[in-house]
């Protein structure tokens, strides 16, 4: 684990989530996300590169499920899903959580990463909803068509909409490859500019889970 990522939650984590939920939710998310890498490199071992753009699609949906798993059942928490549905969603105290890809290096920082330029559509949906002001960067590259996409989105921000008071916005980011799992995952927080562009006003390290070690095969004997 890298020397500057604290080993308890932040006091910003604290301050956004409680007590109770806030030491959880530092070792969990990078848990789910972990867990959601690993899935997807068993169900397809030899498919590298097939892996690496499945990994980087927001319409993945092992993140989404794993992080339902493991803060599902965390004090408060409320799950918000849409039957036949890539998405699903935790609200903790008055916090949704949305995960996302950033990168695919240890290198890569989710600080230095673009805000918005490679959110999918539920991302920038929910941003635009219950997120600060701003306004689509020429820089952003347009999203593709994609009719089931757009209702699946509307749905659960539909749903979301509902919860009172409306919730804020918290990015699960994550690096990861195929071959080596996952490599940082953060949490964060945006704000909008002066010019309406967004930009992170808060971001963690997350300390990532121990690696699993294969355990030897036993010898067979005649």
């Amino acid at each position: 684990m890298r020397p500057d990522v604290l080993v308890g939650p932040s006091e910003w984590v604290v301050e956004q989530f409680g007590d109770k939920v806030a030491g959880e939710l530092w070792t969990r998310v990078p848990e789910a996300l972990s867990t959601a890498i690993d899935r997807e490199v068993h169900a397809h071992p030899a498919m590298t590169q097939t892996t690496e753009r499945v990994l980087a699609n927001p319409r993945w949906p092992l993140p989404y499920e794993e992080l339902v798993l493991f803060l599902g059942t965390l004090p408060g928490a409320e799950i918000i899903s849409v039957p036949k549905s890539v998405y699903q969603l935790v609200v903790l105290n008055g916090h949704v959580v949305v995960p996302w890809c950033y990168g695919q290096s240890a290198r890569d920082s989710m600080r230095d990463a673009a805000v918005g330029r490679s959110f999918g559509r539920l991302a920038r949906e929910l941003l635009r909803r219950f997120g600060p002001p701003w306004r689509r960067s020429q820089a952003e590259p347009p999203l593709p068509l994609d009719a089931v996409d757009e209702r699946e989105v509307a749905k659960i921000c539909a749903a979301i909409a509902g919860i009172e008071p409306k919730p804020e916005v918290i990015i699960a980011g994550y690096a990861g490859a195929p071959n080596l799992g996952l490599l940082r995952a953060c949490l964060g927080e945006v704000k909008s500019t002066d010019n309406g562009s967004l930009n992170w006003s808060h971001l963690d390290d997350l300390p990532l889970p121990p690696p699993v070690i294969p355990r030897p095969r036993r010898m067979q004997f005649p």
